[in-house]
């Protein structure tokens, strides 16, 4: 009689061990899905590390998932003792087998349609099982399948896959593999959707980073190219006044800072009004455009040409001095006057009269001011030589008459 209360007494204490072991386990695998960095660079990944903790940490032949694809199950990981060695040695996994399961298909299929855990005891004898849920992965070849528990993996109301796990003797799993499974199963349900919202944000975030670098470099060039506008005359393409001056300016401040000669030259269309009422505006506007053509031709680098208002051009020349500037501006007035202009009416002659001013001290070393002193003289040049006949180049510092204005 004592022998047989010490058998039961044992046979419980066989049996509370084993259970108390199993939950050790489950809250071991727990412990260590809960530790994964929900970080990957896909769901294999995740998944991979997900069952090998499961393997690991529990008594099973090989599980596997299945991840839902609209109507299909897809295989996307499985995972065995042999799998799992060689993740720990750092070797590849080979690519799953591809199988796929209809939602209501086999175990697996139920499993994502009804949401609820499928537990075939004896696969054998079950019809929910289909044989080829033995041998979806890298190293499964085909082996007995004994009991099969499929638990869905969800997020939400969401079911995103199907954890399958197996054994091959029938009857193998208990009330305690479903619970444990079960939990097991939502926390990476969890996990998984974690990683695709990380994934989803990155690629958003690097959309709208890569957005905002456009929207930046649009703006850019956007700007420069108002910029280029407000600098350009639209009508000649020459820059205009508003970037002469500050051009001019520096170049000046340079030339003054080392003692170099700087020169201005003032360009004016002889008798421009009687173009426009004679020929038409459309024929002064072709007048304008050749002649900006012309003198830009004949510039050395670092020459600032501009259109200064109406028929007048403005020339900065850095290093020149009135000597070499006369040069210039004859052989601006020589080509222009040498160019044929023709007109549907007759032939047209273009003249211009050009005034010629330079830096002659270093007295001054306020750029504004000696600027627009410059003009001044330069303008004063250009007036006397319309007042003396026009198609002529004068010199300011050679005038006799530094006074003389007159109107065009």
């Amino acid at each position: 009689m004592l022998m047989n209360n010490n058998s039961s007494f044992v046979e419980s204490f066989r049996s509370i061990n084993g259970s108390y072991l199993k939950l050790i386990d489950s809250l071991s695998a727990l412990r260590a899905l809960s530790m994964i960095s929900s970080t990957f660079s896909n769901d294999g990944e995740l998944l991979d590390r997900a069952l090998g903790v499961l393997v690991e940490n529990q008594d099973l032949e090989r599980c596997s998932i299945y991840l839902r694809d609209g109507d299909q199950l897809v295989n996307a990981a499985g995972m065995d003792w042999d799998d799992l060695i060689a993740l720990e040695h750092g070797k590849p996994l080979g690519k799953q087998s591809g199988a796929t399961f209809a939602l209501g298909e086999g175990v697996v299929g139920l499993t994502a349609q009804s949401g609820q855990l499928q537990h075939c005891h004896d696969c054998q004898s079950d019809a929910r099982f289909l044989p080829r849920q033995g041998g979806d992965g890298p190293s499964a070849q085909k082996k007995v399948v004994g009991s099969v528990i499929c638990v869905p993996i969800s997020s939400g109301e969401n079911i995103l896959g199907v954890l399958n796990v197996s054994h091959p003797h029938a009857n193998f799993f208990d009330e305690g593999h479903e619970r444990s499974l079960m939990i097991f199963s939502n926390v990476l349900g969890q996990l998984l959707m974690n990683n695709r919202l990380i994934h989803q944000m990155d690629k958003q975030v690097r959309e709208r980073t890569q957005q905002l670098l456009q929207a930046l470099q649009d703006a850019e060039e956007l700007r420069q190219r108002y910029e280029t506008l407000s600098s350009i005359d639209d009508l000649t393409q020459l820059h205009n006044r508003r970037f002469f001056f500050p051009e001019s300016r520096t170049a000046l401040a340079r030339a003054l800072r080392y003692e170099q000669p700087f020169s201005v030259v003032l360009i004016d269309v002889d008798h421009f009004k009687v173009i426009n009422d004679s020929f038409g505006h459309a024929t002064g506007d072709i007048v304008l455009r050749r002649m900006a053509a012309l003198m830009r031709e004949q510039l050395r680098e670092g020459d600032i040409l501009a259109r200064f208002g109406g028929e007048e051009f403005i020339l900065a020349l850095p290093e020149t001095t009135a000597d070499r500037a006369m040069i210039l501006a004859e052989r601006i007035r020589e080509v222009v006057k040498g160019e044929c202009w023709e007109n549907d009416a007759s032939a047209l002659k273009v003249t211009v009269s050009i005034g010629i001013s330079e830096v002659t001290g270093f007295t001054e070393n306020n750029s504004h001011k000696l600027l627009e002193q410059l003009i001044m003289e330069a303008d004063r040049a250009l007036y006397y030589g319309k007042y003396h006949g026009r198609d002529q180049c004068r010199d300011y510092a050679t005038l006799t008459h530094k006074s003389i204005q007159p109107t065009a």
